[in-house]
């Protein structure tokens, strides 16, 4: 039997069906928005997470930039080694000393520019006999001193190899000056300061009557001896050699070639 539907009967059952496809429609189209927008929300976080340590990079960058430029900036030598720079201070070092030489040399020839014999140069204050250079000092100092002293001169303590250079030097003194002559290496070995021995023909220490006489190495008031050679005693006996403490204080002669 053939079931027979009213027109109300089915405009309503068309309607209900339309009204559920919508309905259905509707929520698939809400779920793929919600999936979007998920979607959208989890790859902006992850680009403002990437700007994040990218700007923290570029302004480390900047900062160690800043940094290296100021350093190069106030240290021209920031990017030379360490091996670099010792050779240079070396290199330095070196040139120093060759010109602190070579001024000292100047100096001592300068020093020597004295016109005054008309033949031969001596430094102002030298005096000159027999080819040499005389400096009588007015200051006092022990012998080590005094060589040394000589020695910064252009010089050397006295050495005295004639009975002419003896009678110049003697002539030009009044008190007690230490020579160049020394027994420190060995007790009655005496020496010049040049290492050459004393010539027994050349040789002018004090001779007393009582047979006394110099060098005598009198220990009384130091345990090692007189080991350093002077003009005479104080103000006695300028015209001879007598040994002496090397730590007391006297003038002293020094020699120099002189400039022809």
């Amino acid at each position: 039997m053939d079931v027979i539907y009213s027109n109300s009967e089915l405009v309503g059952s068309t309607t209900a069906s339309i009204n559920k496809c919508s309905q259905y429609k509707g929520q698939e189209t809400l779920k793929k928005e919600v999936t979007v927008h998920k979607r959208i929300k989890v790859l902006l976080i992850v680009l403002s997470v990437c700007l994040v340590f990218a700007f923290g990079g570029v302004c480390t960058l900047a900062i160690l930039l800043t940094h290296a430029t100021h350093v190069a900036f106030y240290n021209p030598n920031f990017n030379m080694s360490v091996s670099d720079q010792d050779h240079n201070a070396t290199d330095y070092k070196a040139q120093f000393d060759a010109l602190h030489n070579q001024h000292e040399e100047t100096l001592r020839k300068l020093n020597r520019l004295n016109y005054s014999t008309g033949c031969a140069l001596c430094a102002v204050h030298w005096v000159h006999s027999g080819g040499k250079c005389y400096y009588f000092s007015t200051v006092n100092m022990n012998w080590t001193q005094s060589r040394d002293h000589c020695v910064t001169l252009g010089g050397h303590l006295v050495i005295i190899n004639s009975k002419s250079e003896q009678d110049f030097v003697t002539s030009n003194v009044k008190v007690s000056h230490w020579i160049g002559l020394n027994d420190l290496d060995t007790e009655g070995h005496w020496v010049w300061v040049n290492n050459q021995p004393v010539n027994d023909s050349v040789e002018f220490w004090i001779k007393r009557e009582n047979g006394i006489r110099e060098p005598d190495n009198w220990t009384k008031h130091h345990p090692d001896g007189e080991d350093c050679a002077g003009l005479g005693r104080s103000i006695r006996d300028t015209d001879f050699w007598s040994d002496a403490y090397c730590f007391l204080e006297k003038r002293f002669v020094c020699e120099a070639p002189a400039a022809v």
